[in-house]
């Protein structure tokens, strides 16, 4: 795995781990990055020499559940640059290969340049795939075609464009309902949106 991808996947589950803490949530790392930290010096060959269990190669970032213990759920983080053609075409082969393994996980993406011009707000870089949503993502699904009714009064069904994509997703507090019980807890969602976009620099 390049440097600057482990860099990168590290701040970022840190940001989510942190902000979830905040509010509430108990959370551990897992991932077998985290649980096998050694592999992440090595090249692609010697990864897969090692024959990893596939389930252990898949298990998701974190472990999240609700301040009363009441519900656990395992999630997996994902920042890309930019929510275009090819971040969505790689989540989903991504999350797809995930969910054969953890079919209950769900997967926050962090996109470093939201589709709202100066977006501040941590729904403008933060979604959640649900884990009956991963065909969401597959561009060339039914998921992906909306209806569109042409001047000359004839319905036709487009594709959907990425940002079409992105807003069909669920935000953060809506997934995750303790961030409106708390009362900061958009005020602190909200602050690492700098911190998100400042990925990309990397």
């Amino acid at each position: 795995m390049e440097f600057k991808n482990v860099v990168k996947g590290q701040l970022t589950q840190s940001l989510l781990k942190t902000l979830m803490e905040r509010v509430g949530y108990r959370v551990t790392r897992l991932g077998v990055e985290e649980l096998f930290g050694e592999i992440k010096y090595l090249d692609l060959k010697q990864y897969l020499a090692l024959g990893l269990p596939l389930n252990l190669r898949f298990l998701p970032d974190l472990l999240v559940a609700e301040p009363d213990m009441q519900k656990v759920s395992l999630v997996e983080v994902k920042f890309r640059r930019e929510f275009g053609e090819q971040s969505i075409d790689s989540l989903y082969l991504d999350l797809k290969k995930q969910r054969e393994h953890w079919p209950d996980s769900y997967a926050i993406i962090m996109i470093a340049t939201p589709f709202v011009k100066g977006g501040r707000f941590h729904q403008d870089c933060i979604r959640v795939v649900w884990p009956n949503m991963t065909e969401y993502l597959n561009r060339s699904g039914e998921h992906n075609k909306r209806q569109v009714r042409m001047p000359s009064g004839v319905d036709v069904m487009l594709e959907k464009s990425c940002e079409d994509t992105w807003n069909s997703l669920p935000t953060l507090n809506i997934s995750f309902p303790q961030f409106e019980r708390v009362s900061d807890g958009f005020a602190n969602a909200d602050l690492i949106t700098s911190t998100i976009k400042d990925l990309a620099k990397l």
